[in-house]
């Protein structure tokens, strides 16, 4: 038992069984709500370490205390993620974020014949600022939540958007078409050495907690990662085969499991390959600013595609309706697929959770679920 959730045991038995596509009393499913009767003390700052780098004390001590007043639901394993910001590997490589309102900004502008012996120049040693920075709230952070809570993986980035920092999208590409021998090089220096420090990373978690996360919250008792390719969505089925794949088959081979972060429609030219690569074990398909939510049937065939590959599903605070995650257990196989939801109250989770979680469904008018949910409080 954990001190921020009593039944963390069986939602790890729950979510062995999902990675390995199976289920073995009921479906997955995370959410959260406020505590009722314990104030509130507001949100996670998730920019807390990109705005102040080292002061992983306060940083955790707002995690705590804003654990301690959330209810952590169904397969919802509390866990920290040192944010610094999407791809902070890049600052391992020598470039200084800046952070800005609701994100980190990387960006060190390279020449072409440049960026190759500035790649290999870079340790990963003590000596590195940034690799030391990680190293060091790792551990603190990890020997402070013990079997507590878990700590997860900062997020290191994808091999071609780290890239991208140095070289800007329009140079990037232009080199991918001019010169691809540099970007193969340039690639295969980024991949080992972030490879290098995911190992390094999770070693530590491992040495003083348990099971590995990410910045996706979903507990694995192994090892595994969301990995990702942002820029993917400016390049063309024959770049992403040659430039990005070869990258995320070599990274999901290095772990015990992977997910593929889809974000956006940019993306969905490269699901074929992507669910047709066995080392995968799922997708995390993310709409994008402006487009139809992750409920609507638009992206149904989407999550039918992945399902009938065999892979596992993420899908994240789907929709702007409360009953979304009804919504989509019902219309696809529960086997592999798991949501993470939000919901303001105790008396919303009630009512819109899926039945066999213990909730209504999202199932009749909901004023009069309201007065008699009220009228049973009080007493």
């Amino acid at each position: 038992m954990s001190l921020y959730k009593e039944d963390i045991n069986e939602a790890k038995e729950r979510l062995k069984a999902w990675w390995d596509h199976e289920i073995i009393d009921r479906p997955c499913i995370l959410y959260y709500y406020p505590k009722p009767n314990i104030s509130f003390p507001g949100i996670y700052d998730f920019w807390y370490l990109a705005k102040n780098w080292d002061d992983i004390e306060g940083c955790l001590d707002d995690y705590e205390l804003k654990s301690k007043a959330i209810f952590f639901g169904g397969e919802n394993v509390p866990c920290f993620w040192p944010n610094y910001g999407p791809g902070i590997m890049a600052s391992v490589l020598g470039v200084t974020p800046e952070f800005k309102t609701y994100t980190v900004w990387f960006d060190r502008p390279t020449k072409v014949d440049e960026i190759v012996p500035l790649l290999e120049s870079v340790k990963i040693n003590k000596n590195n600022p940034w690799y030391a920075r990680l190293m060091r709230i790792t551990e603190y952070a990890a020997k402070r939540a013990g079997k507590e809570y878990c700590i997860a993986m900062t997020d290191l980035g994808g091999i071609i958007d780290i890239l991208s920092s140095f070289l800007g999208p329009t140079n990037l590409i232009l080199t991918m078409k001019r010169k691809p021998e540099i970007i193969d090089t340039c690639r295969s220096i980024i991949l080992e050495k972030s490879l290098q420090v995911y190992d390094d990373l999770q070693t530590i978690i491992e040495q003083h907690g348990d099971g590995c996360t990410g910045w996706i919250p979903t507990w694995c008792p192994k090892r595994w990662y969301p990995i990702q390719s942002d820029f993917s969505a400016m390049l063309s089925p024959k770049f992403f085969k040659r430039f990005v794949l070869p990258d995320i088959i070599a990274q999901a081979e290095h772990m015990d499991y992977a997910i593929y972060h889809l974000d956006g429609p940019g993306q969905l030219a490269h699901l074929d390959d992507l669910v047709a690569e066995p080392s995968i074990t799922g997708i995390q398909w993310v709409p994008g600013a402006g487009a139809e939510p992750s409920d609507n049937d638009k992206w149904m065939p989407v999550y039918k595609k992945i399902q009938a590959a065999g892979k596992n599903i993420i899908v994240d605070n789907p929709g702007e309706t409360p009953n979304s995650a009804s919504h989509l257990y019902k219309k696809l196989d529960p086997k592999g697929l798991i949501m993470t939801l939000l919901f303001l109250t105790k008396m919303n989770a009630d009512y819109y959770l899926p039945e066999f979680i213990g909730g209504n469904d999202g199932i009749g008018d909901f004023k009069a679920f309201k007065k008699e949910y009220r009228r049973k409080s009080k007493k």
